[in-house]
Parts: structure tokens; sequence; C-alpha cells
């Protein structure tokens, strides 16, 4: 099978204007000018390192929307953000909080869909892709996976034993937390939804892996918090369901090879935020024109 039937690249002539951007921009380097002076696909040996990234640069950087590839139509993407944008993503950032008091109701199934599949563009060193979305969308399961925790986890803590990260004060001031931030959870702050980044992580690209799963986290929290939902990015209630409760993790469907040492809980707010905070970071930048 030849490189354009693999990958289903395909150049709509009666458009294309022989600007060489797809070309300029194609990461596998595999496509380059055809004897009539479009772009086409030359041979490769497989996805990834040896060939296309299946990054579909091309099909985004064309001005005349001439290119789809693995099926994908130019007119099916959504165009770039307005350039006000950046206005908004600062106030996102600026506003977004960890939020540890929920709404006990589900989100709306269309609202998770459309974050999930924005989701899919994030990014993964090489473009591997690999990084795999566990979404308990449903709050009656987690409160099943919660029960199961909680009590083995409060079972443990009785007897001092805790997980790597947790001592007897530690565990004490997450006590104290459940009767006023926490609302009677300090294992999940009482999120009707879990979302789960995880990989297998294994071999020489290991750490990237892990740093993928991490990215993946920062995306989705920023996501959720974009379509007005509280979130709380969680590594506590990991190191339990890992450590302390694997009946409760088996509940998640991850296998047990994969990282998995983040999690966001999420769902609609409880106490909606009147405004950002004001952090002082000054002395942490270093800017390389205000150090000479």
């Amino acid at each position: 099978m030849g490189a354009e039937q693999k990958a289903h690249f395909k150049v709509d002539k009666s458009k294309c204007i022989q600007c060489g951007k797809c070309i300029n921009t194609c990461t596998g380097m595999v496509l380059a000018f055809g004897k009539d002076g479009h772009p086409e696909m030359k041979e490769f040996e497989r996805f990834g390192w040896r060939g296309c990234w299946k990054c579909q640069h091309c099909l985004a950087v064309c001005p005349q929307g001439a290119i789809s590839i693995f099926d994908k139509r130019a007119e099916d993407s959504l165009l770039p953000p307005p350039s006000e944008m950046g206005n908004y993503m600062e106030r996102l950032i600026v506003n977004r909080r960890s939020c540890r008091r929920y709404l006990d109701k589900n989100v709306d199934p269309q609202v998770i869909s459309r974050v999930l599949e924005a989701m899919s563009a994030a990014p993964t060193g090489g473009n591997s892709c690999n990084v795999e979305y566990t979404v308990i969308d449903d709050k009656e399961r987690v409160k099943e996976i919660w029960r199961l925790a909680y009590s083995k986890m409060e079972s443990d803590a009785k007897q001092h034993i805790y997980t790597r990260s947790f001592s007897d004060f530690y565990y004490g001031k997450m006590k104290q937390s459940e009767r006023t931030v926490r609302k009677n959870d300090l294992l999940f702050c009482g999120a009707p939804h879990l979302f789960i980044a995880h990989e297998k992580c294994a071999g020489k690209w290991a750490e990237d892996s892990k740093v993928n799963c991490n990215i993946a986290t920062a995306y989705f929290e920023l996501l959720a918090n974009a379509f007005g939902l509280g979130t709380v990015i969680m590594s506590y209630p990991a190191e339990v369901l890992e450590e302390l409760a694997p009946k409760a993790r088996e509940l998640l469907n991850i296998p047990q090879n994969h990282y998995m040492k983040l999690m966001v809980g999420f769902g609609y707010p409880e106490i909606p935020y009147a405004r950002g905070v004001q952090k002082d970071r000054g002395r942490k930048i270093h800017r390389y024109t205000e150090s000479r």
C-alpha cells in the first residue's frame, strides 16, 4: 500500500495554490512537491519517527482547505481562536481555583463530551497520543469507589498506616478540613466525577509518558474550568487507591501497569468565586532581558 493510501492523504488540486506551507510544516518530512507542482506524500516505513507523525499539520496549515488526511476534512475543523482570546485565557488561568465543595449532581454529559473531544488535541511527546483518559461521569459510581477507599483509609489511619506522603500530622490536618472546606470528604472533596490520565510507562520513553499524563491533566483542568466547572487536581487519592485500597482501584478498570499519579475531581461548584487572586511570583521569574 502506498503512503498516500496509508494516510488517506488527498490534495484538491482545484484549490491548492502550491504555496508549500504543508511541506514546510510536515513534522515527519514526508511531503514534497510533485512533478505537477502540487504536494504529494513520499513513501515511508511506518507512522511515527520513521514516517508520518499523524499530526495533521498539513490539513491545519493549508490556507485554501485543499488537503484532507485520515479522512479528516478541512471544513470539519474548528477555526483558530479570535485575537482577543489571550485576554480570556489570562482571566481563565488567574481565576481557576481548587474547588473542594461541589453540588451533588451529575454534570451535563454533553459538556463532558465537548471537553473530552477537545482533549484529543492535548500535546504528547513525539505526538505519540498514547495517553488514555478514564472518566467516572456518574456520581453514584464515584460514591461506590469512595466508600471502598474511604473505609480502608480510615481503618488504616487508626493503626497509623498511611500512604508514603502522609503521617499522623498531615492526616490530622485533612480530618480537620473535613469539617469546613472539604464538606465531610477529605478524599475526593465531594467531587461527583473523576478524571484520570494514565498510560503504560515502560522502556526508553517511560519518563516522557509520565509527563504526557501530567500535561493531559493540566489541559483537562483548564478546559473544565472554561466550561464553568469546578476542579481539583489530587495526588493523595491516587496514592490511597494505589497503596491502600486496591479493590477500589479495580473499579476504575485502569491496568495495573499504567502510571496514575494524579486525579482530577470535577463537577458544578457549590461556591462561586468573585475574582482571581494576586499571587506574587516575581522573584521566581527569570527573564534574560531583565538580568543583564
